[in-house]
């Protein structure tokens, strides 16, 4: 009898041992499905920037670099995201674009991806995206439309032509979307 109760034991033991470790491995999967889709109720945040203010002394210069008003507002936007982490950073693959963002990148030790601003708001990119905080950088036409589409309406129009110190932010939370577009004019303590 007593055999038989060590037996019974040791099978009802070995029985909770594999229930348990079932579970361990059933949780472990469902933590690691977790990490791969981001939580739904978490935030994704989208900065959008028009590039600084660009050198116009050659009107026939399509890729023009940016003036020192504009490399201080690069400076700028630099200090303004530095408590501001950033998961990545998308920037058209023009000089003024690149140039604008560089310091941004450089502090938050980050690589610009260039994209093309017609095939940038995919189903692809905000399953990418989700959950980060992300810098866009593009023009006065592109920037707007980005919004636009990240938004899900064609509301804005495009940045005048003088206007380089628009922020546009983008909150995607819980099917909520919000906007905000604030205007940040460089300081004079700015260097």
């Amino acid at each position: 009898m007593k055999a038989s109760k060590k037996s019974i034991s040791i099978a009802l033991l070995s029985a909770v041992i594999l229930i348990l470790m079932a579970g361990f491995l059933i949780e472990k999967n469902d933590q690691s499905d977790a990490h791969q889709a981001l939580n739904p109720g978490q935030k994704t945040i989208y900065y959008g920037i028009r590039h600084a203010e660009k050198d116009r002394t050659d009107p026939g210069q399509s890729d023009p670099e940016l003036t020192a008003i504009g490399l201080q507002r690069a400076r700028y936007w630099a200090t303004y995201f530095d408590s501001i982490p950033l998961t990545g950073i998308y920037s058209t693959a023009y000089k003024r674009t690149l140039q604008t963002i560089l310091p941004t990148a450089a502090t938050q030790e980050l690589n610009p991806k260039i994209y093309t601003p017609s095939n940038l708001i995919t189903e692809d990119f905000l399953s990418q995206t989700k959950g980060g905080v992300w810098l866009i950088s593009g023009h006065s036409n592109t920037i707007p439309n980005t919004i636009n589409a990240l938004m899900k309406h064609d509301s804005l129009t495009d940045i005048p032509d003088h206007e380089n110190s628009r922020l546009y932010r983008v909150v995607l939370s819980n099917q909520k979307i919000s906007l905000d577009i604030i205007t940040l004019p460089l300081s004079q303590k700015i260097e």
